[in-house]
């Protein structure tokens, strides 16, 4: 009998210290007092939706209060970093935009300012960029997308993006590969996969986050890849840069944002819980089976990068003499 009581006294003190150990893991650096809203100002279904849901559903039980995805669309994501921007800097509203909000300033007149109206918080993911085509396309990667744009001439062909990000990433590629397609706007990367599935628009720029169930259902097809290495997601899908094409290694990112103003221990803390989201290996799983890279830089090393991206865009912009559609 006493060895049963020893047993079940020892059984007792090993859940009482996991049970702690899983609470230490759990323990949140932020302290919400109410619901936290992150706005994604682009469509539901699409790829920053999707991480934006992944993320929110860990944070809430870490917080202990309700996160709520807020969908706000219009103006490339101007619309819902303007309400962030107004937003009273606490911590409890937030946007995740993708970097398209870092060019939107150079091609459309903005109700802020992007260098001064935000806090960075952290790249909550690295979505890999991908070159969609209609299953009906006859080029299966870039190289043969090159040829064949050859054969017809500049603009026959069309290619889509949700945002001015997305945009200028395709331009960066077609300009490294020396070939001029008719660009075609549109509102989310959820509203035209289904258009270049249909052979309604040739190709289109979105993360393989978007288009993945679409690919694998064999209703698109991947150009290729940006990025230094193929990705679990896309296995048989060569990057650009394998298929020769040089300078097309760094991947946008989905990023999260609090007003300016917004003091730096909470935007700290907040980083802070997310990068432990971010390391929990169903996350990061699930991130990596969507075809993104999981995120979680430094307030500070997010910035940087952040407005890196806003000069580098300005100039890519001016070179390539892009407008607003």
């Amino acid at each position: 009998m006493r060895k049963v009581m020893a047993a079940v006294a020892a059984l007792a003190a090993t859940l009482a210290l996991a049970g702690q150990a899983f609470g230490q893991a759990q323990k949140s650096a932020f302290h919400p007092t109410k619901t936290v809203t992150i706005i994604v100002p682009y469509s539901p279904g699409g790829g920053t939706d999707v991480v934006g849901r992944l993320v929110a559903k860990s944070l809430e039980e870490m917080w202990g209060q309700p996160v709520i995805i807020d969908n706000r669309t219009g103006g490339s994501g101007s619309v819902g970093a303007a309400i962030v921007a107004r937003a009273a800097p606490d911590g409890h509203t937030m946007v995740l935009a993708v970097s398209g909000i870092a060019i939107n300033a150079h091609l459309m007149k903005l109700p802020y300012d992007t260098m001064t109206a935000f806090a960075p918080v952290t790249a909550v993911s690295y979505p890999v960029a991908t070159l969609l085509a209609s299953p009906t396309l006859p080029a299966n990667d870039l190289k043969e997308l090159v040829a064949l744009v050859g054969k017809e001439g500049p603009e026959k062909r069309t290619f889509a993006s949700p945002d001015p990000g997305s945009r200028l990433i395709a331009e960066r590629i077609f300009d490294k590969a020396g070939i001029k397609l008719m660009h075609i706007p549109y509102k989310g990367a959820a509203s035209f996969v289904g258009d270049i599935s249909a052979g309604r628009v040739d190709t289109g720029l979105a993360s393989v986050t978007s288009g993945l169930s679409l690919i694998n259902a064999g209703k698109l097809k991947s150009l290729g890849i940006m990025g230094t290495e193929r990705i679990p997601a896309l296995p048989n899908v060569a990057t650009f840069k394998e298929q020769g094409f040089q300078g097309l290694d760094e991947n946008s990112w989905a990023g999260l944002f609090a007003p300016a103003g917004t003091p730096p221990e909470v935007v700290s803390a907040i980083q802070q819980d997310i990068a432990k989201v971010l390391a929990m290996p169903e996350t990061k799983a699930k991130l990596v089976e969507l075809g993104s890279l999981p995120g979680g830089p430094t307030p500070a090393a997010f910035t940087e990068r952040f407005q890196r991206d806003i000069r580098e865009s300005g100039e890519t912009i001016r070179r390539l003499g892009l407008t607003a559609d």
